[in-house]
């Protein structure tokens, strides 16, 4: 046990002093401050591009759209001359974005707007709301009150209620439960992407430089791959730790700022059951030593440096379906393939979170498919132990992939 921890600790000490690892570690939280920076100025560019507009028409559609208290447009109640001169004036001048003519029954618009304006276009939002005007008018005419087409116009609300009685006694809100695993399906794929490529650089720079004959002449090659499995594993526990450090700096600095709002964690998860929580943590965390001892297979095959980054590539391309699968499961979460594939290691990270999300599946699914992953992920050790135990001492110029398939059909 003490040659296990000296290599894990070889292994901490290494990647942890590394500038490249903080920065991997790092890279999802930047990437994810932009994106919400990004959403809000976008929100904000939205609402601050909404155009000004001045509306020739009758009296009542005047009115009517004035009272419409619309995202698209704004109308300027300040302006009620039919000039067109001094409406041209007004355009020129950025007082207004854009003139809208309407004619008494509706059947003739015209839109008048300024190129140089920055403002966006209302069109869409304006053909909408005059459409909706034009049959309230064509329904008055038939003697129908605007209560009355207001009823008949009226979408019906469909409430949801799930069947499976196990799963949404439990599920408080399916939505935010949807949101959460999309959430954890990402950075999964941010922790996956990162420890495949290290657990290849490990276990295959060593070999490639041939650095691993005297490392084994002091230690056993099970020894060895236990003690670099462990490193990896203090890596992903230090990881988590620095998040929950900065999560909880985070909380803390912002709930002083007008912008607390923007992360406000608590008031999402209290919607989230806590055995669903713990599911998909278990679920991904199952999934992740999976995908590392599956990389650390196909690193025992690289003899050459420069081979590992196609090692590497090729469990990325492997990680690509679950997550890809993830998003298209949300619409049909009782297909075939998404029932059988919720309980498939290295699959079921990316599916069963959605289909328990959607009532698809009860929580007793959730824990049968967390069984599996943990089974999995311990036949899968046991896999990559015995196959770099026996490759340790094999070089071969061939590329990984290549050398593997040589290896099954005995070649």
């Amino acid at each position: 046990m003490g040659k296990i921890l000296s290599v894990a600790k070889m292994v901490f000490k290494k990647r942890s002093l590394s500038p490249t690892y903080y920065w991997m570690i790092l890279a999802p939280i930047v990437v994810a401050i932009i994106g919400i920076c990004f959403a809000k100025y976008i929100q904000h560019q939205s609402t601050s591009e909404r155009p000004i507009i001045a509306v020739v028409a009758d009296n009542n559609i005047k009115k009517a759209l004035e009272s419409k208290k619309s995202t698209s447009y704004q109308v300027n109640k300040k302006i009620n001359t039919n000039d067109s001169k001094r409406l041209k004036m007004y355009l020129a001048d950025g007082v207004i974005d854009g003139i809208l003519y309407v004619n008494k029954d509706i059947s003739k618009i015209t839109y008048k707007y300024n190129a140089n304006s920055e403002a966006s276009l209302p069109i869409n939002a304006l053909k909408n709301d005059l459409a909706s005007l034009r049959s309230q008018m064509i329904a008055a005419n038939y003697g129908i009150s605007a209560r009355e087409w207001m009823n008949l116009n009226k979408l019906p609300t469909i409430k949801r209620k799930i069947l499976n009685k196990e799963a949404s006694i439990k599920l408080n809100n399916s939505e935010t439960a949807q949101n959460f695993s999309e959430a954890v399906v990402i950075v999964a794929f941010f922790f996956l992407t990162s420890y495949i490529s290290i657990t290849g650089a490990e276990l295959g720079n060593e070999k490639g430089n041939h650095l691993i004959e005297g490392v084994l002449a002091a230690i056993s090659p099970k020894k060895h791959f236990a003690g670099k499995m462990l490193g990896i594993g203090f890596l992903v526990i230090l990881q988590l730790l620095i998040y929950s450090v900065i999560a909880a700096f985070s909380y803390i600095i912002l709930k002083h700022t007008k912008y607390h709002n923007w992360f406000n964690l608590t008031k999402y998860l209290q919607h989230i059951d806590t055995t669903y929580v713990l599911i998909v943590t278990m679920l991904t965390l199952f999934s992740l030593a999976a995908y590392i001892f599956l990389s650390a297979c196909f690193a025992s095959f690289v003899s050459r440096s420069e081979d590992i980054s196609q090692a590497t590539t090729s469990v990325a391309s492997i990680m690509m379906i679950p997550y890809f699968l993830s998003f298209l499961t949300q619409n049909s979460p009782n297909m075939g393939i998404a029932k059988s594939l919720s309980y498939l290691p290295f699959m079921s990270q990316g599916i069963m979170p959605v289909r328990l999300a959607q009532g698809a599946a009860s929580y007793q699914s959730g824990w049968v498919s967390v069984l599996i992953s943990m089974i999995g992920a311990v036949i899968m050790y046991f896999i990559a132990e015995y196959v770099y135990e026996k490759n340790v001492f094999s070089y071969n110029s061939d590329a990984p992939l290549r050398v593997i398939f040589n290896k099954v059909l005995h070649r």
